[in-house]
């Protein structure tokens, strides 16, 4: 009699663990829905998007920095991707690998083409959210709920494929919360990896502090990133990232090496 009440306990446990699983939603389901919520289809038909970025930094010890770049995005499918930065430096990526340039001479090191898009998948990756989700080397996994500051909202664990930035600091497993409401992203944060903690003993929570529709596209137009420790817990340190941003014409050779167009040259 006792096994058998036993067998009823249980079955019963894994019955209502299996119900609980069923009513959480795939992951993949909650990132389509955040796309269609921020206008996806549109995001993808703008073409080129460049956006100009002003980045204000503060440390714990009060010092203070900033600086400028130039992003400029294929939005159809996010692996065309260029950054130029002061000293007419250019670091971008095609489907054909990265490369980067200094006054249009071509850096021709063997480690360059990987490490310029490593460098550029960790600069757009929080500028282009929620759309920056769907770039290879991105993986949502688990999925719980809970409330956070009065909303009901998901929370995601968030891993990377090994390699997908420049920083291994970097490579750990992220959190990404949800509304359930409305699918907009309340926070995206990770803590400092364990394996870096004497290097880089801060992690970083990013918050989207204001948007802008484009064209039914809604777009990231400003970003807050505070650095957090091995508890979640906010420091002192923060920096702001503002956008402008403008959808530009068509233009395939601005994601195209030297030696690309060099060869295209010839060709005609």
């Amino acid at each position: 009699m006792f096994n058998r009440i036993l067998s009823l306990l249980l079955s019963l446990t894994l019955t209502a663990t299996a119900a609980a699983a069923d009513e959480m939603p795939d992951p993949q389901e909650i990132l389509d829905k955040m796309i269609a919520a921020a206008g996806g289809e549109a995001f993808a038909n703008l073409g080129i998007l460049e956006l100009e970025v002003t980045e204000e930094e503060s440390l714990n010890d009060g010092t203070q920095s900033g600086k400028s770049y130039t992003l400029t995005v294929d939005t159809s499918n996010l692996d065309n991707l260029r950054m130029e930065l002061p000293g007419e430096v250019v670091v971008a990526a095609n489907k054909g690998g990265g490369w980067s340039s200094t006054a249009n001479v071509l850096d021709d090191r063997p480690q360059v083409p990987k490490m310029a898009r490593l460098t550029i998948n960790q600069t757009v990756f929080p500028l282009l959210l929620p759309y920056s989700l769907q770039m290879e080397g991105v993986w949502l996994e688990e999925v719980r709920e809970t409330k956070q500051d009065g909303r009901d909202v998901w929370v995601i664990t968030m891993p990377f494929s090994k390699g997908f930035f420049v920083s291994p600091v970097m490579e750990t497993t992220w959190i990404l919360v949800v509304a359930k409401d409305d699918y907009s992203i309340q926070s995206l944060e990770f803590a400092p990896a364990p394996a870096f903690a004497d290097v880089s003993p801060v992690g970083v929570r990013y918050r989207i502090l204001k948007q802008k529709a484009i064209d039914g596209a809604t777009v990231v137009e400003q970003v807050l990133a505070v650095g957090i420790n091995s508890q979640y817990q906010e420091s002192g340190a923060n920096r702001v990232t503002r956008i402008v941003l403008k959808v530009r014409p068509w233009d395939p050779t601005l994601f195209l090496s030297p030696a690309q167009l060099e060869a295209l040259e010839e060709d005609d």
